[in-house]
């Protein structure tokens, strides 16, 4: 009778359910999922005797009713009902405090997997296999047909064609193997042959990571060289990019969703109180300065804008006119890439990142304490926050001249 079950009704929950229960051993998970379908079938037995007399019962009626009656009386199947329920809420609450860079990047791979698989005339209800993620990552990094590139980039799912660099590839591996585990389907991602040929990749081509250029002192000089028609948006994309490194090198997120609410000023400067972060998804909050040239430049904004509550960095029109609405995180990234294009620099090698990269590296070329560093970016990982400090840092090696 069990397969007949297992093809008559949906038990996929609580066997969802069971194999979640970690904290139990898997002889234990047989015993219990062995009882559970002895009672499902014991269930049925007697609703079948009773009510089907002179006439056919609906085999998944039956066990439904049979489902029903069990979580109204067994403790066991009540405690699984509830461990349902639990999951469901622990979900909830992770969805809720992922950030929100991290769900839009996720879901983002996730509608590239369908749109690639379409490209390759695989069919969207096939089952992911091994050859077709070996044949993803050989597509991406050196192998894309031509018609293929062509039309992911025409529909909007690549920005450029062109291979993916190799941290893109596995951020994509990454998002496609935790949807699979959350939907408990086979995940081929985890075939050890799989491993093995990323870790071949990343010693051909690297680590992939595209690092761009930090925003340092010097860099920042000739940014500010191009905020000369005193605009609306010169204005703005000055304070935005000095708010942005000055006050610990903010992500771009941060710059977006900055409030005046949350802007305390505080002699010739001001204080900026960080409601949420990515390191801080509590939403504790904290407070860093904006201070100097920084809290000048933001000051200009503020009143030329005439902001006195709301999203501090919005859009401005062709008309010169400030909008409710704010930027976004891509607006501040092309921003930093505009003034540095316009600096005369290779807008390729800047990004929003620059200013978070930019204000480490720089604490370290002037020799600041790696400890008031990290408390204005907000780092909480020093090996992390050290590859850039260091990079800044290095021109202060006392061993540097030891033929001088």
């Amino acid at each position: 009778m069990k397969k007949k079950i297992a093809k008559s009704m949906p038990v996929e929950r609580f066997e969802e359910v069971l194999y979640n229960m970690d904290d139990i051993k898997k002889q234990e998970k047989a015993a219990i999922e062995e009882q559970y379908w002895q009672a499902i079938e014991k269930e049925a037995s007697s609703i079948v005797e009773n009510e089907g007399k002179g006439g056919q019962l609906d085999p998944k009626a039956v066990i439904a009713s049979a489902q029903e009656n069990l979580l109204s009386k067994s403790p066991l199947h009540r405690t699984l009902q509830l461990c349902e329920a639990a999951i469901c809420r622990a979900t909830e609450i992770v969805e809720d405090y992922t950030a929100e860079n991290t769900k839009r990047a996720y879901e983002g791979d996730l509608r590239y997997w369908e749109a690639w698989r379409k490209a390759n005339g695989i069919q969207s209800d096939e089952q992911y296999k091994k050859e077709h993620i070996i044949l993803f990552i050989l597509q991406h990094i050196e192998l894309m047909p031509g018609d293929i590139d062509d039309w992911l980039v025409s529909k909007g799912y690549k920005a450029k064609k062109g291979p993916h660099r190799l941290s893109t590839i596995k951020r994509r591996l990454v998002s496609l193997s935790r949807h699979l585990q959350m939907k408990k389907q086979p995940n081929p991602i985890s075939d050890a042959d799989i491993g093995t040929f990323l870790q071949t990749l990343t010693k051909k081509h690297g680590k992939g990571k595209a690092w761009h250029t930090a925003l340092t002192k010097d860099f920042l000089n000739d940014i500010l060289e191009t905020f000369q028609e005193d605009t609306l948006i010169d204005k703005r994309d000055a304070a935005l990019i000095f708010f942005g490194f000055s006050s610990g090198g903010r992500r771009r997120s941060e710059i977006s969703s900055a409030r005046f609410e949350d802007l305390k000023s505080v002699g010739d400067g001001y204080t900026y109180t960080i409601p949420k972060s990515k390191t801080d998804q509590a939403g504790d909050g904290r407070e860093v300065p904006i201070l100097g040239r920084a809290a000048i430049l933001l000051r200009n904004w503020l009143n030329a804008g005439n902001i006195k509550d709301g999203f501090i960095f919005r859009s401005v029109t062709k008309g010169n006119m400030v909008q409710e609405k704010r930027l976004s995180d891509i607006d501040v990234n092309r921003i930093v890439k505009k003034r540095a294009k316009m600096a005369g620099y290779d807008e390729s090698q800047f990004g929003a990142h620059s200013l978070r990269s930019g204000f480490v590296t720089e604490s370290g070329r002037q020799n600041k304490p790696l400890g008031d560093t990290m408390a204005l970016s907000g780092h909480n990982n020093v090996p992390t926050v050290m590859g850039y400090y260091q990079a800044g840092n290095v021109i202060n090696n006392s061993a540097a001249r030891l033929v001088d």
